[in-house]
């Protein structure tokens, strides 16, 4: 029998030993030894990579082969305007109310600091049956899907891996889209320029993660100002906006020079304007090809399958401007054939391949899948929903690399992923605690 009480402070605890621990996107090396160090504590072994992915194994106490669990260890880092939290070294303040979880003036974490607590959890407890376990943190997710794409899996013995990624209590992923991510350059030239300037900063628009709220990609922060300026006169100095190639940009940056009634351009925006001295701009024809360029790597859902993108972040070194841009698809030609036509925009861009992440075909036959859906039935007298997640998650890349591999997704419930809004709720957290344990003891050889 459950002890429903002391799972949950235990999940809580847990929750708050990672949130207290820095953990960005790229910079996981502290919590990759906290890892470490639980497994020295606990006795097991473990291996740590070069890019601070870690692999943990514990010996079961049921007749079956192994299973591994697997969850990211970094985080998307966002914070209020003033906000004086240090990502590099302050852990994040978590507010506890009632069943609602949630973060003092930043994101939360809960992606995937909840399906992490999970999995300390089960790593430090004594008590339960489940067979030979094999517990793989991966790093870079948010960004680069670095620790994914290189861990060496010929350590891994496990062909049954649940990831804890789905974000979604009801859901269980048997696939996910394919993605390209692309960098897109543009050097232009200088001129001189007399005209009165501006700074322009556009926020509150919806963040998150893309793969969540496509549909509202399409009409993001970036977009949103090229499509004000366009066909304008004006002259771009310099654009930035947005923070990741997979979020949403909700805040925009544009400094110009005209002779236009600046205020009338973003009347009913949430627009701050300032008139600053400015004597260098973009040529027309530069600032052109840049608004064309924005608006023609065209964003939200692009086909009548769903293939989607997103534009993620724009920047401005100096006389150059670089875009970052994902493509998704769960078709391998039309993926291709998106990927193909945005390169080809004829707006003097350069583009190079940032990655790319293969399509997780989905598996019917998935014993893990019939098992999953079998203790959630019982459990609720309803099946959970199967669904293709829209976005890639670190699924895709695992299974192109371990032949003959069983894997699903299944995950905690949260909203407002990677913004100061992100919230996750504590009864989800028991709730597949619950059956993620129910689950593994069910997994023998018989099945």
């Amino acid at each position: 029998m459950f002890d429903e009480k002391n799972m949950k402070e235990t999940l809580i605890n847990n929750f708050l030993r990672i949130s207290k621990i820095p953990r960005e996107s790229g910079h996981e090396e502290k919590i990759a030894e906290f890892f470490v160090n639980v497994a020295k504590k606990n006795n097991l072994h473990y291996f740590k990579d070069k890019y601070n992915n870690v692999l943990i194994k514990k010996k079961g106490s049921i007749d079956s082969e192994p299973i591994a669990l697997q969850a990211h260890l970094d985080m998307v880092c966002v914070k209020s305007k003033d906000s004086k939290h240090d990502f590099s070294k302050d852990g994040i303040e978590v507010i506890v109310d009632g069943d609602e979880v949630t973060a003092k003036d930043t994101s939360l974490g809960a992606d995937q600091g909840v399906g992490l607590a999970m999995m300390l959890t089960i790593i430090e407890n004594k008590d339960l049956k489940y067979p030979d376990l094999e517990f793989l943190f991966t790093t870079e997710e948010e960004t680069t899907f670095n620790g994914a794409v290189t861990f060496p899996y010929s350590k891994v013995e496990s062909k049954r891996i649940i990831n804890l990624d789905s974000g979604r209590d009801d859901v269980v992923f048997i696939g996910s889209d394919g993605d390209i991510c692309n960098e897109y350059c543009f050097k232009g030239t200088f001129i001189e320029n007399n005209m009165p300037s501006y700074r322009i900063i556009v926020d509150g628009f919806p963040g998150g993660n893309s793969g969540d709220n496509i549909d509202l990609s399409e009409n993001n922060a970036i977009t949103t100002v090229a499509k004000l300026l366009k066909d304008k006169d004006i002259f771009i100095r310099g654009i930035n906006g947005g923070t990741f190639e997979n979020e949403l940009a909700k805040c925009c940056e544009v400094i110009l020079n005209t002779k236009l009634d600046i205020n009338e351009i973003f009347q009913g925006l949430n627009a701050h304007i300032e008139k600053i001295n400015n004597s260098l701009s973009f040529t027309k024809e530069d600032t052109e090809n840049i608004l064309n360029e924005i608006l023609n790597l065209k964003c939200g859902y692009i086909s009548k399958s769903k293939s989607s993108a997103n534009l993620g972040c724009i920047l401005t070194l100096e006389n150059e401007i670089k875009i970052k841009y994902i493509l998704r698809s769960i078709n391998e030609e039309e993926l291709e054939n998106l990927n193909k036509r945005s390169i080809e925009l004829k707006y003097g861009f350069k583009v190079t391949e940032m990655y790319r992440d293969s399509i997780w075909k989905a598996d019917k036959r998935s014993l893990l899948l019939h098992n999953y859906q079998k203790v959630y039935f019982e459990e609720y007298h309803i099946y959970p929903k199967e669904e293709i997640a829209h976005g890639g998650i670190e699924c895709s890349a695992i299974n192109k690399r371990i032949d003959e591999l069983d894997i699903i997704s299944i995950g905690a419930s949260m909203k407002n992923c990677h913004t100061i809004e992100e919230i996750s709720y504590i009864s989800s957290w028991t709730k597949i605690y619950k059956l993620l344990v129910q689950f593994l003891k069910m997994m023998t050889n018989k099945d």
